[in-house]
């Protein structure tokens, strides 16, 4: 560490220390104070926006974020987010891959401390109650793909009704946690808009326990998933509800989807809905977060094939109607 940067450091975390007491305006002049002495440390520029914002210094804020993306243009702590949310930045369809990778990197130590016990989380198991009645039916073996599947939460609800679980998270620190648990058949560092080829294409099962949140446009993510699984395959997934067509950024920093917009997606890409409930995923500042849990069949590429080839107006075709 530079002279610079550790004399930068000793400022913004006495400016840290201030935020942690209330005092905004004293916090602002030690941030400014450090980056006075370190210019080019992104960070210190994030910091000052998160305390202009606090402050409720908008400009400043939106100010100190944007001089963060110069910066850091990979953005790995969210300043785009943070921009979108104070109406300064247009709604992207999904968080930045590299922001969402850093930030459960650093969470996963405290990660299921946090949920479970101050956040009340609650998915995996909403999610085998949603599918508990469907699994006698499905053949063997079954096996599931756990998509976004951090520390292993779902492994340990799931682990002991199928045959084989693999999972994939953007986090490398989440993988890790979840290989310690000796659950998990294979498990990959990867996007689940695009799979790596380590993950199969033979699953009786995807699970999505809540990480499409983390995207507004869920096709890519829905025709993934679609690609690896067996035909008459289940989807299980939850989301956060939202009253925005088709989706809007929550105040969480997670996306919520519209129903209709959910539903619209799933026929795209070639899933029956069999069925859609509402819940608590968990407690948000005291608060309950609802959301949706949803379970969808894949149809079979050859139905697929055949739904494509109906062109609207055909006679043939068509449902209804009364040739004259």
């Amino acid at each position: 560490m530079s002279k610079d940067r550790l004399s930068a450091s000793r400022r913004l975390d006495v400016a840290l220390a201030l935020v942690s007491q209330g005092d905004y305006i004293a916090a602002i002049d030690v941030a400014r104070a450090a980056l006075a002495a370190d210019s080019d440390w992104d960070e210190a520029h994030f910091t000052l926006g998160d305390i202009y914002e606090r402050a409720g210094e908008t400009e400043n804020a939106v100010e100190a974020f944007r001089q963060y993306l110069m910066l850091d243009p990979k953005d790995r702590m969210g300043a785009e987010v943070r921009l979108t949310l104070l109406g300064a930045a247009a709604l992207r369809d999904r968080l930045p891959p590299d922001y969402v990778r850093a930030l459960f990197d650093d969470y996963a130590p405290r990660f299921e401390i946090s949920l479970r016990d101050r956040l009340a989380y609650r998915g995996p198991e909403l999610l085998f109650e949603a599918i508990r009645t469907h699994l006698p039916e499905m053949l063997r073996p079954m096996d599931v793909l756990d998509l976004g599947c951090g520390t292993g939460l779902v492994g340990e609800v799931f682990a002991g009704h199928v045959d084989a679980i693999d999972g994939i998270d953007l986090s490398p620190r989440m993988i890790n946690r979840a290989r310690a648990k000796g659950l998990y058949r294979t498990l990959v560092a990867g996007d689940i808009t695009d799979m790596p080829a380590d993950i199969g294409t033979d699953y009786s099962v995807v699970i999505a326990a809540d990480v499409l949140n983390y995207l507004g446009d869920l096709v890519p993510a829905l025709r993934a998933a679609h690609d690896r699984m067996k035909p008459g395959g289940l989807l299980v997934f939850t989301l956060e509800h939202g009253d925005n067509f088709p989706f809007d950024l929550g105040p969480g920093q997670r996306f919520r989807h519209h129903q209709r917009a959910i539903s619209e997606w799933l026929v795209e890409c070639g899933f029956n809905v069999l069925s859609d409930t509402l819940g608590v995923l968990r407690q948000e500042k005291g608060n309950p977060v609802e959301g949706r849990v949803i379970v969808a069949r894949a149809s079979d590429a050859l139905a697929l094939m055949a739904g494509d080839l109906i062109i609207p107006g055909d006679p043939d075709q068509a449902s209804g109607q009364t040739l004259h």
